[in-house]
């Protein structure tokens, strides 16, 4: 009985078998989510099956597949756990499918037809994910599929990345740590460890200050042992851009390349942050005039909070923001500097004493930024991209964090739905970094809508 028990166990600890299965099901529920919407346009539409359309089903289904594998829905947890590609691969396939139509008229196909299907499609498929990756995450609870981690590094590195493994949850399990004694690894105490762990994977953060010696010793080890090695990197790291091996002056160096958005991406994001933020404003005008109300009612003072930031290639702008302290809260900050709890050139008090009681409300609920959506559409801001911080910060930070400037500053980003206000600055510099280097249209829709629910959590707002 007990080897029928360890029998899913040790099938599940198989990663190709997992990786596999996990595939399989997604393509059979992303097929069947097609299938319903087809069925259910037809039916709403029309009243009845046409039978040219139902002939098509197979190719159909078979092209709603592949588009979705083009969108990496069929990734690795992360990345498949994006619902701007889901948004963006149903819009591909209804795209495709009308041309399609077009082409050949004889298929039976209408505009309302391919556009319904694809909106029921994208609720379908969207529901079964999310059922999907339900069970999946209680049979990694149950300790079922999981892959033992072993953390190599400083002490403060490996808090930086249990931090994270905790807050990512899911496959990877902690089997043990390693500190570096006086800097270097151990290696015999790091054999020893992965014997007892039984760990699959060696994550080592701070590599960036191993000897090059030690650090080729540590990758010969592992690779005599087949234990995949994965280097966590610091925000210096990552400021040094990608590093791509290059003879071109007769000697092996690293060439440093800057990420940069073509002219159709730039316009793209632009559209997206101009419609966005007109219906915004247009939408939200009575909460805004009742939000300014209260806030002129609890505290004497202007409704509006008008502050220089600093945005892309450090030019700097007015932020708008509704006032969540008093008037002279500026003028106080001085003498608070001591209080201040935030490692880095950032200033940030979890009580802070300034903030009023509508403010601290506005705060939670992040209400406090809407105004600018007025910054979003004079191109000042973007919706998404690393926020922009006050002069005072932006003169104390160095120059190497600097590279965080190379985008539009946004009203939400990446570290927003990372942990907010609860992350260190460095590690809000790694996060608007890696933002940078990774742009994309369903990065930056899978971030807003993200946003919506770190407010809903109220996570990491003060």
């Amino acid at each position: 009985m007990r080897l029928l028990r360890d029998i899913p166990k040790r099938l599940l600890g198989f990663k190709f078998l997992r990786r596999t299965m996990s595939v399989a099901v997604l393509a059979a529920m992303d097929g069947a989510a097609l299938l319903f919407g087809l069925l259910g346009a037809m039916r709403l539409l029309t009243g009845a099956g046409d039978g040219r359309t139902i002939s098509l089903v197979p190719l159909l289904v078979g092209a709603w597949v592949v588009v979705c594998a083009a969108f990496r829905l069929y990734d690795r947890a992360p990345v498949r756990r994006n619902p701007g590609a889901l948004i963006g691969a149903s819009a591909c396939w209804a795209g495709l499918t009308l041309v399609g139509a077009a082409v050949y008229p004889e298929s039976g196909l209408t505009l309302s037809g391919v556009l319904v299907s694809a909106l029921l499609a994208f609720f379908c498929a969207g529901a079964l994910r999310f059922f999907f990756e339900w069970g999946v995450a209680r049979v990694y609870r149950r300790g079922l599929g999981q892959t033992p981690v072993l953390v190599v590094g400083g002490e403060p590195d490996r808090a930086r990345v249990l931090r994270t493994m905790g807050r990512a949850g899911g496959a990877y399990v902690l089997a043990g740590e390693v500190g570096l004694e006086g800097g270097t690894v151990d290696l015999a105490a790091m054999r020893a460890a992965l014997d007892t762990t039984e760990a699959r994977i060696v994550v080592l953060a701070g590599a960036e200050r191993l000897p090059d010696d030690e650090l080729l010793e540590l990758l010969r080890s592992m690779r005599l042992r087949g234990v995949p090695l994965r280097v966590a990197p610091g925000a210096l790291a990552l400021m040094r851009g990608r590093t791509i091996l290059s003879e071109s002056m007769g000697m092996p160096l690293l060439e440093v390349r800057y990420p940069q958005l073509d002219n159709s991406q730039r316009a793209l994001k632009r559209a997206l942050d101009v419609v966005i933020s007109l219906a915004g404003i247009l939408l939200l005008w009575p909460l805004f005039f009742l939000v300014a109300l209260a806030v002129r009612l609890d505290s004497p003072g202007p409704a509006l909070f008008r502050q220089k930031r600093v945005g892309a290639d450090g030019k700097t702008f007015v932020c708008l923001m509704l006032r969540t302290m008093r008037a002279d809260a500026e003028v106080l900050q001085e003498e608070l500097e001591a209080m201040n709890e935030a490692r880095g050139p950032i200033f940030k008090i979890k009580r802070d004493p300034r903030v009023t009681r509508v403010g601290g409300f506005l705060r939670r609920w992040s209400l406090d930024e809407l105004p600018q959506l007025v910054n979003v559409l004079k191109g000042e801001m973007s919706l998404v991209g690393p926020r922009p911080l006050p002069v005072r910060d932006f003169l104390r930070m160095e120059e190497a964090h600097k590279r965080r400037l190379g985008a539009v500053p946004g009203m939400t980003g990446y570290w927003q739905i990372s942990g907010r206000s609860d992350l260190s600055f460095e590690d809000m510099v790694r996060l608007d970094l890696y933002y940078i280097e990774n742009w994309s249209l369903s990065f930056d829709l899978k971030i807003i809508l993200k946003t919506l629910g770190a407010v809903l959590r109220r996570e990491g707002a003060y």
